[in-house]
């Protein structure tokens, strides 16, 4: 046997990745992917939902796409986090911070979504707008992740 088989093996053994790298081994629970993925689309067409009427009682007006666009992208939220989970094989806040900083940079920096708390004059005099986005959409996800109860 070559070195480099010796050195790295994985297998799959009923729904469990098994990465066997040198003496350590890792158990990855594959079959929580898929369940960590759908079960949050009910609750994030609901707060889509939410968010869109607190639009429109601001003013704007209602509509299907603007409805379509928070739920999007609370799904998207709720997925970026799965693969985190299952890679280290339990719930941590850090993966909240780090999928909500993501994704507000991402969504800064391409002019989709805003920057709450933020005065847009300091906002836009800053250098950079999506790295204080991505800052603010990262302690909103831990805030509300630790909120709920998941650990650190």
């Amino acid at each position: 046997r070559n070195s480099l088989s010796s050195q790295l093996d994985a297998f799959e053994i009923s729904n469990l990745k098994v990465l066997a790298v040198g003496s350590s081994v890792m158990v990855m629970k594959t079959n929580h992917l898929i369940p960590c993925i759908v079960e949050p689309i009910p609750s994030c067409a609901l707060w889509g939902g939410v968010f869109v009427g607190i639009d429109a009682i601001q003013g704007s007006p209602l509509s299907i796409r603007t409805w379509g666009l928070y739920t999007g992208f609370l799904v998207t939220y709720h997925a970026a986090i799965c693969p985190m989970e299952v890679i280290h094989g339990r719930r941590s806040a850090l993966h909240n911070v780090a999928t909500g900083g993501t994704l507000g940079y991402i969504g800064v920096s391409s002019g989709r979504i805003g920057v709450p708390f933020v005065n847009p004059y300091h906002l836009y005099t800053f250098r950079n707008p999506a790295l204080i986005g991505a800052a603010v959409y990262g302690a909103i996800g831990g805030a509300l992740a630790i909120l709920g109860g998941k650990p650190i």
